[in-house]
């Protein structure tokens, strides 16, 4: 049995938004812009709902969405792939004003150590900051990634 993990471009799940209703935003999210709903991150792609942004008080003719610099894909856990544990991670993470992903947290878990493969690789990725008017703002969005076994 072969795994390999695909990173995916989704809408928003419901089940998302409730859990982060009942969560407290973590402390390192403060002062970010909070575009989960208007930013999804797949990979290198990037998804933008412009009116999302706008709802979230963005005026999207300024708005530049974070690009991915620097990354790999997360490597499929053994313990994951043994277990036949497959799906999509939903995660919910900050991109701070210097590129980095900080504060990650899992929205939608698969299995334990497929949730932690996907984290520490998303850690580990590099962007150039999402910018408004110009200017780098740490912002928190959403990823989806992907574990299939074939």
């Amino acid at each position: 049995m072969r795994a390999r993990v695909v990173a995916s471009l989704g809408g928003i799940g419901l089940a998302a938004t409730a859990w982060a209703a009942v969560e407290q935003t973590p402390r390192d999210w403060d002062g970010a812009l909070d575009l989960r709903r208007a930013v999804t991150i797949k990979s290198e792609r990037v998804m933008i709902n412009p009116a999302e942004l706008t709802a979230a008080g963005v005026d999207a003719e300024t708005f530049t969405a974070p690009k991915r610099i620097k990354g790999t894909s997360p490597v499929y856990p053994d313990a994951a792939a043994r277990d036949g544990a497959q799906g999509t991670v939903l995660l919910e993470c900050l991109i701070s004003q210097a590129g980095a992903v900080e504060g990650c947290r899992v929205a939608r878990p698969v299995h334990p150590a497929v949730d932690r493969a996907a984290v520490d690789a998303i850690r580990r990725w590099k962007y150039e900051p999402a910018r408004v008017k110009e200017q780098p703002r740490s912002i928190v969005a959403q990823f989806m990634m992907i574990f299939r076994l074939q």
